[in-house]
């Protein structure tokens, strides 16, 4: 026996709501395989966008807390964390491999040489994840114990690894463990980007376009023996130039119609807007223009910019570059206050700090390591060791 259920069906809804966004759109996301990265990291806006995050982050905004420290990172550390940041957002992640002339890279690192211990930098793209720690209650929950490259099990603790935005831990496997790489973030925006320089040559080609008029063309398609006369005038076309004379039979005839094509550099300017807003760079970086605007200075475009490259640095950068200070036996280091400012804004600041100063001085406190600390007078090394001699 059948049951039968009744049922009403409104036949006009789906033609209402046919155009809603909700119903019509949706957020559709998945990981970009490692050889489309690589492509697109090969694009010149691709590479032009790495090497500003990467090079405004790590240009001249290190301070470390001795000049030793900042002399061994300058001269053996600098090229490979700029390296291993340049990797983390074009792949998500990147890696330093600290290992010792004939070391077994798949036990653990043991005690670090800072002298004698060679680093390696590897791509995101060539790095995949053995095993991973699954204990809740571990600190290094949900992170690789094994990392694989080339071939090679490389133990974690001889790792520093460098990781871009973190997936929702679901989505954690299709990363390697890893980061989300900035084209990953921007895809949809490069691709708008390419559709549009691709199809603005197009419709401009198009906007001038010639029509023949043929006697009896309407009778030759309708009895299917056109194609000589489309052969005979695409002839005519192959020998058409700017330099050159038309020919055409003194019976025909031949007109031109212009379209007017508006807002093309609109849809342009949307496509670049786009890819600006979801990089955090400013238009006229990206581009390579000045600001445009009688009232622009670029002010508030240089602080947004700043704004997201100091997050950069706190989220992305310090930690693992600290970790790898650690392993050195080294202090860690910080980013220092105040980037990306112009001459007059470190003025005023230098100025405020000094009128500061003066007054920890006027009731007796240590004005001079708080101007230490601000940046405005170097720490004497060789006064520093002699004090404590003296003491």
């Amino acid at each position: 026996m059948s049951n039968f259920t009744d049922g009403l069906k409104s036949l006009v809804s789906g033609l209402i709501n046919r155009r809603d966004a909700m119903s019509t759109n949706s957020f559709q996301s998945q990981r970009l395989d490692s050889n489309t990265l690589r492509q697109v990291y090969r694009t010149g806006i691709g590479s032009k966008i790495i090497r500003l995050k990467s090079g405004y982050a790590l240009k001249d905004t290190i301070q470390f807390e001795t000049l030793g420290d900042e002399d061994y990172f300058n001269l053996r550390l600098k090229r490979k964390v700029k390296e291993a940041s340049k990797w983390m957002m074009a792949f998500g992640r990147g890696i330093i491999v600290l290992h010792h002339k004939g070391d077994d890279l798949s036990k653990p690192v043991g005690t670090v040489d800072p002298d004698k211990v060679l680093l390696n930098v590897f791509s995101g793209d060539m790095v995949t994840i053995g095993d991973i720690d699954r204990d809740l209650q571990s600190t290094r929950y949900y992170n690789p114990n094994i990392y694989n490259v080339r071939g090679a099990i490389i133990h974690h603790t001889r790792i520093i690894d460098f990781t871009y935005v973190q997936p929702p831990e679901l989505d954690a496997p299709d990363f390697f463990y890893g980061g989300i790489g900035e084209f990953d973030l921007i895809y949809d925006q490069l691709i708008a980007d390419g559709i549009v320089q691709r199809a603005a040559p197009k419709i401009i080609e198009k906007a001038s376009a010639m029509f023949y008029k043929v006697a009896g063309f309407k009778d030759a398609m309708r009895n299917g023996t056109e194609k000589d006369m489309i052969e005979y005038f695409g002839r005519l076309e192959d020998v058409r130039g700017i330099h050159t004379a038309g020919l055409i039979d003194k019976e025909d005839d031949l007109e031109v119609v212009s379209q007017n094509i508006s807002n093309l550099s609109d849809a342009d300017m949307i496509t670049l807007r786009r890819l600006a807003m979801v990089t955090s760079i400013p238009l006229s970086m990206l581009v390579g223009e000045n600001v445009k605007g009688l009232n622009s200075s670029g002010d508030s475009e240089r602080a947004a910019f700043q704004d997201a490259i100091e997050i950069i640095q706190d989220d992305y950068l310090e930690p693992p570059i600290n970790a790898l200070m650690r392993k050195l036996g080294k202090c860690d280091i910080s980013f220092k206050e105040n980037q990306g400012e112009t001459a007059n804004d470190r003025i005023d600041f230098e100025t405020k700090v000094i009128d500061n100063a003066i007054k920890l001085a006027s009731i007796g406190e240590d004005y001079s390591q708080y101007l230490e600390d601000k940046d405005i007078v170097k720490a004497d090394d060789f006064g520093t060791v002699f004090k404590n001699d003296e003491v």
